[in-house]
Parts: structure tokens; sequence; C-alpha cells
């Protein structure tokens, strides 16, 4: 498995507020994108939240090697970070209304398993074609969903960032899990929305599917999306199968 995560403030931010990495387990490996929100410096306070609450738990009460329990593992933890982002935004000034995108996915045996709150997305690359496998809970998603909005019009729409489901927003939340087939040669992309905002999907299955080593197409995303405005802050972690056990290398 060879993975690789950057992170860029972008062009206009002054600090960023987009958390992430990856975390080696038991024949298992866990990554996570996070894309905080909020006041000042408390965006980051909350993808920092979740992060540190997903990695503590991976390294001290991990999931079994089991698909059914990495599911539950992932539903479990993301909740329990979402109360507890929730609990620090109630009870601090400082963080007042304070929320945060999550997409965390397991990698183990040719499968992943992938959780999500918000739009930070999830793609894969399999037989070089990408798929976005999560789907966002945005308004501008839903609009499309109920055929209020056709795709192309939603990609400019002016509350196009305007969120259905975050963490830290309500002391409970839904939280989309699911598992996908993760062969060899299979990408991994996890991403908040300052590069997806940039980077059509043809866009990112060409520099997927490109022979460069994982840490140069991470670094070409993050420059593309800077070059196209760069706006956001900008997060990219991209995983690859290369080997054929699985992914327990």
């Amino acid at each position: 498995m060879e993975t690789v995560f950057r992170t860029d403030v972008g062009n206009v931010r002054s600090h960023n507020e987009d958390a992430g990495g990856f975390f080696d387990g038991e024949r298992m490996t866990l990554v996570v994108v996070a894309d905080g929100m909020g006041g000042h410096r408390a965006g980051d306070v909350a993808s920092g939240m979740v992060l540190e609450a997903l990695r503590d738990s991976w390294q001290n009460h991990p999931p079994e090697n089991d698909i059914n329990a990495i599911k539950d593992w992932l539903q479990t933890e993301i909740k329990r970070a979402n109360r507890a982002v929730f609990s620090k935004s109630a009870d601090e000034a400082a963080f007042k209304g304070m929320g945060t995108t999550v997409v965390a996915a397991v990698l183990y045996n040719d499968t992943m398993v992938v959780a999500h709150v918000g739009d930070s997305r999830a793609y894969r690359l399999q037989s070089q074609t990408l798929e976005q496998v999560t789907s966002d809970h945005s308004l501008v998603n839903e609009l499309v969903k109920n055929g209020q909005l056709f795709p192309d019009e939603a990609e400019n729409h002016p509350r196009k960032n305007v969120l259905t489901r975050a963490i830290g927003t309500e002391e409970e939340i839904d939280v989309d899990v699911d598992a996908y087939a993760f062969p060899p040669r299979s990408v991994l992309l996890l991403c908040s929305d300052g590069l997806s905002d940039k980077l059509a999907e043809t866009d990112l299955e060409a520099m997927l599917s490109s022979e460069a080593s994982m840490a140069e197409v991470a670094d070409a995303l993050i420059r593309q999306a800077l070059d196209r405005g760069g706006e956001d802050n900008v997060s990219v972690i991209l995983a690859h199968h290369d080997e054929e056990e699985g992914a327990d290398s």
C-alpha cells in the first residue's frame, strides 16, 4: 500500500482548517480527511478533534479484522467525535457554531470501507475508471437528486457549499458507511472540497491514471487546484493498492 497525504492553506485563507492523515494497523490502514468550518480558528479545532479522536481510537481500540466490525467501528467513532465537537461548541463561546466534514476509509483485504459526513469526498480509480463513491451532504446535491437542478447547474450554484449534514452541528448525526471492492492496482482518493470544487472528474481520472508516483500525483493535484484559484484549503489523500496481498503491506 502506497499512501500519501498532502494539504495546503491555498491562495486566500490565512490558516488551514483541514486535517488529515493515514494510520497503519493490524493488516489494515485508516485514512481520514476533515474540512473544518466556524469562527476564527474554530474550524481547525473541529477538524483536529475528529482526526485525533479517530487516530486515538484506532491506536487503542481498533476494529477486528472483519468488514462488519469495521463498519460498526467507523459509525461508532465518528458519532463519538461528533458529540465531542458538539459539546465543545456548546460549552465554549470561542467555538460556538464550529463544525467539520469528515471522510474516512479503512482499507482491508481488497476492500475499502468508506464513511462520510458532509461534502469531503472519496473517489476510487479501478481499471482506469474513476467513480465518486460518496454522495455530498449538501443542499445542491439534494436538489440534483430531487430533479430540481441539473448536475452542470450545480457546479456553479451560489449555494453550492451549504451543507445539510456536518460534524458538530447536532448532538446526534447520521453517518453514511459502505464497503467497496479495492483490488490490486486500485487507487483511493479522499479530498476536501478545495480540490473537488476545482477539478472535474475527467481531470482527476487523467491524473490518477498516470504513471507518476502517488506523491507526485498528490502534489500535482494540489498544484492544479491552486492554479485554478485556490480560494479554499486543499487536502488530498491517495492510497494505491499496489500488491497482491491486500491492505496488510
